[in-house]
């Protein structure tokens, strides 16, 4: 290659990743400290100097050449300005586990440069990375003391409900048919209060660029979101959804009405905020510059009204233009009369007199951005509340202010930047969201003086993270929960507030009394907390349902999540209904893709439910019937039906025949498998079968882990260990002890099940025969044994055979599948490269190839690890020496010749140990 060419492949690398500029080399190599870090390698030695710092420039322009060239073996050597480098794994290191962070005095400068020189997350230590949030945010369960006082202070609507609610004697349903007979009118709240939207929701909208605001107008007639693409559109929430979406050239579809869209003003990079008049007939919107602009939303005029934030230009200056950025406005909210326009920049807070077109107040109120600002009260306009990225909310009262430029007070609690603030409306409770992964509720007349803030200021303690970007995909191990003058009144958790400033807002008062408190969240999920602290309702945004479908339909008994979790910056609540609509962005990582989808979720009560009011009923006559025809045969009553001559009922004379009921065998069979509960070594791999994270609901994953309790015994185990035993039940069917459920096969992995009723066409992947498991005590294998297609196709008319019996003709064993150490950047970076030009996410890890058979048969594309069949692995795949705990677990089927012909490793990793537990702490006898 010649040095031009060699010269445009690197720059064209460069380019890639978003230009060298001036300081090229140092781009570079946070960009070479990024990729190795997501490959599990750590850029620090064991000394914890920085190994990156010690490459050469000729060390990086070698990488850009083997990165550039598609030959695997070119340019990956040392040369003469080469030097050793050792790559140390994060394994390796000690991990720093203290929490205990709590003794303020204690700031140490080896700390401090931990943390130090990382940018957006991506780089910080994988013990500050990944950490269990469990035991520094516990999940609230029960009611918080703080809460309920405030639920209980009248300030929050009716209690009436909580009440009914908490003596058990609630019921909706009731309350509605007895209105006409009570002497008061029921009020809307009492019943409105409970229903909250519970549907993962149906996508209505979607862009090609990301959506920062969506939100309902007042009376929520309309709705309008505002895209990076500074387009601002206007949806009619009182006409029907269309049947089919609407498509526009620049990537917007929707099932919506559309009532207007808005080409906004050019601004810098997106439209940060947006905000309605009272009247809804004007809106507002910011883009980072020193100019909002105001526009209308409902009629044909495409006029732009800029509202300047600017300073005057100065007399005597020798250019006509003033720099239009020197302020960029982040958040403009309309006064409660819509006279004026309250906006947050560069340390800054304005109030603009639209009636008398001027600005008429300038703060410089925060040491850093701020984020967002609102108006505390709806009565009047004198209490202004901002949050800034320099972790503090500030109250301002226009009274007071003076020539002094002091706050009324200061909100302390967060210890990270704020963003978003979002009022009551009574001028006493606000909320805002942290980028320090808490929500908290502030009570204005609990906030710290200004001589307070500004003594704790002066001591320049900083209780955040140093050098913590929030646009990362993670929020390292913080130092400290709050800070130590912390005055918020109750802690909302389980959200994440990251990439975005995520926003949070109260519920409607008219039917929720402002008694629940809501945000969404950048792992794709919006979170509902009451406000006494509980989590009331948590929507996953990967389920959400394709726009071809209707929202307010019932949803499919089958849902498979998205791959990719959207982040949900903004939610907004139907002020009438119990429906909230959601803006969720789709690229995987922040500024490299866009796309966004809106989603509308609803309360899915009995109108949504499959079938209508009358097939409910109709089947709920018949349990009663089919448990009443039970107890008849239970105590033999002369006359009742037996299960023979129901099945006549309900089928040919030739199917039932073949449905004559065998009596219980006495003699229970275990299959090979001991009495009792007991666990599963696999011998391949030294590992457990485990139900993932213990949990119970259908479909979770069964997979091998390390053993987490080593005694046998049953009065010395611990109860959360479960999910590693397992038993026999009466039927024969292989359960879970931890989840109480049998264990069936999906697409040939382990999954826990529930029991179904038989459905036509039976069988099928709702309802079939569970599988058996048999252990062979001299092979140490065990079998699985299907009574239909584990593929369960559709079965014919005859019922008699299924379409193929291929399957019969196989043998399933339960078998680990191995994992192999994934390799280092080094070890095959033309290969990394090669993938990462070919599409941005695939620099950022591997993805499924779901090839068909042709394809892989042609050559086309190679399987991943996981997808190869067990007699299709060479010498390399048989190699199982990945770090990772997990390792997979699979049903595979292998013909007579195949078993066979298996490798030593293959027949390993079929045979299998069994652990019983024991009662007592000594066995008698050998």
């Amino acid at each position: 290659m010649s040095d031009t060419a060699g010269e445009e492949q690197s720059q064209s690398v460069l380019d890639f990743f978003g230009g060298a500029g001036a300081t090229g080399r140092e781009r570079l190599q946070g960009i070479l400290d990024a990729i190795l870090e997501l490959q599990g390698v750590s850029t620090r030695d064991n000394n914890g100097n920085s190994i990156s710092a010690s490459l050469t420039n000729e060390d990086l322009q070698r990488l850009l050449t083997v990165f550039a060239s598609r030959d695997s073996g070119g340019g990956g050597g040392g040369g003469d300005g080469s030097r050793n480098v050792t790559l140390v794994s994060q394994d390796d290191q000690d991990d720093d586990d203290d929490p205990d962070y709590v003794d303020e005095e204690e700031v140490e400068e080896e700390e401090e440069d931990d943390y130090s020189g990382y940018f957006y997350g991506f780089g910080y230590p994988a013990s500050q990375r990944h950490w269990d949030r469990s035991g520094w945010w516990p999940e609230i369960t029960e009611p918080q003391k703080e809460g309920l006082e405030l639920l209980f202070g009248g300030e929050f609507g009716r209690i009436m409900h909580q009440m009914k609610a908490r003596d058990r004697s609630k019921n909706i349903a009731r309350n509605i048919l007895n209105r006409g007979a009570s002497f008061r009118p029921t009020c809307r709240e009492d019943i409105a209060s409970e229903i909250l939207p519970n549907s993962s929701g149906t996508a209505v909208a979607s862009y090609a660029a990301n959506a920062y605001v969506g939100q309902f107008s007042s009376d929520s007639a309309f709705y309008y979101t505002c895209v990076r693409n500074f387009r601002l559109h206007v949806y009619d929430m009182k006409a029907p959804f269309k049947p089919r979406p609407l498509e526009s050239r620049d990537g917007h579809a929707t099932t919506m009405e559309i009532i207007k869209t808005i080409q906004a003003a050019p601004g810098r990079w997106t439209i940060t905020d947006s905000h309605l008049s009272p009247d809804n007939q004007r809106m507002i919107y910011a883009s980072i510059s020193s100019t909002v602009h105001m526009t209308s939303t409902l009629d044909a005029s495409t006029e732009q009204i800029p509202i300047s934030f600017k300073d005057p230009v100065p007399r005597g200056s020798r250019y006509d233009y003033w720099e239009d950025d020197e302020y960029g406005i982040w958040s403009c909210k309309f006064s409660a009369d819509g006279n004026e326009v309250i906006a947050g920049g560069n340390k800054m807070i304005f109030v603009y007199d639209l009636l008398a077109d001027r600005r008429t107040v300038k703060i410089e109120g925060h040491s850093d951005d701020v984020n967002t600002c609102c108006w505390a009260d709806t009565a009047s306009g004198n209490v202004l509340i901002s949050g800034s990225d320099d972790t503090f909310v500030k109250v301002w009262d226009r009274r007071s202010l003076g020539g002094t430029g002091k706050p009324s007070g200061v909100l302390i609690g967060h210890t990270e930047g704020i963003t978003y603030v979002s009022a009551k409306g009574d001028g006493r409770y606000v909320i805002s969201n942290g980028k320090d992964q808490i929500l908290r509720l502030w009570d204005l007349r609990m906030m710290r003086s200004n001589s307070e803030f500004e003594a704790a200021a002066g001591r320049g303690r900083q209780y955040g993270i140093p050098g913590y970007d929030y646009r990362g995909d993670a929020y390292p191990r913080p130092r400290y929960k709050a800070h130590p003058l912390d005055c918020s009144v109750m802690k909302y958790t389980g959200h994440e507030v990251l990439r975005t400033l995520i926003r949070c807002h109260f519920s409607p008062a008219e039917t929720t009394g402002q008694q629940y408190i809501y945000s969404g969240s950048s792992d794709g999920k919006i979170h509902i907390w009451s406000l006494d602290g509980r989590v009331v309702q948590v929507l996953d945004r990967s389920y959400t349902l394709p726009m071809a479908l209707d929202p307010s339909g019932p949803d499919p008994q089958d849902i498979t999540p998205a791959r990719v979790r959207p982040c949900v910056r903004d939610v907004s609540w139907h002020s009438q209904e119990p429906v909230l609509m959601s803006t969720g962005w789709l690229g995987r990582r922040w500024g490299h893709t866009e796309g966004s989808i809106v989603a509308r979720h609803e309360w899915k009560g009995m109108s949504k439910v499959r079938g209508g009011l009358e097939d409910w009923v109709e089947r709920r006559k018949t349990e009663r019937a089919e448990r009443a025809q039970r107890r008849a045969q239970r105590r033999d009553m002369p006359g009742a039906l037996t299960a023979f001559s129901v099945a006549m009922l309900v089928t040919s004379d030739k199917e039932a025949k073949a449905l004559s009921v065998q009596p219980l065998d006495a003699e229970l069979t275990n299959y090979g498998f001991p009495q009792g509960y007991f666990m599963l070594r696999s011998i391949g791999t030294g590992r457990m079968l485990d139900v993932c994270q213990g949990f119970k609901e259908d479909g979770t994953a069964v997979i091998l882990w390390p053993m987490t309790e080593s005694s046998f015994v049953e009065s010395m185990r611990r109860p959360e260990c479960n999910n590693q035993v397992f038993f026999i039940d009466t039927s024969g069917a292989f359960c879970s002890r931890s989840a109480g459920h049998a264990i069936d096969v999906e697409e040939d992995n382990l999954v826990i099940r529930h029991r179904r009723p038989v459905t036509l066409p039976f069988p099928n992947s709702y309802s079939h025969a569970l599988p058996r498991f048999a252990y062979n005590a001299d092979t140490k294998e065990i079998t699985v044994t299907f009574a239909s297609d584990p593929s369960y196709p559709a079965a014919p008319e005859s019922r008699r055979e299924s379409i193929s019996a291929a399957w019969k003709e196989k043998t399933y064993y339960l078998s680990s599948i191995p994992v192999r150490k994934p390799p280092t950047i080094i070890d095959n970076a033309s290969a990394f490269l090669t993938s990462a030009m070919s599409g941005p996410l695939a620099l950022f890890g591997g993805q499924k190839t779901n090839a068909t058979p042709d394809m892989v048969f042609d050559g086309e594309i190679d399987l991943a690890e996981g997808e190869l069949a067990e007699q299709d692995r060479n010498e390399a795949e048989e190699v199982d020496d990945s770090p990772e705990p997990l390792r997979p677990v699979k049903v595979v089927a292998l013909m007579p010749e195949e078993v066979v012909g298996s490798s030593d490793a293959a027949r390993l990793r079929r045979q299998w140990e069994i652990l019983p537990l024991r009662n007592t702490k000594s066995r008698t006898g050998t």
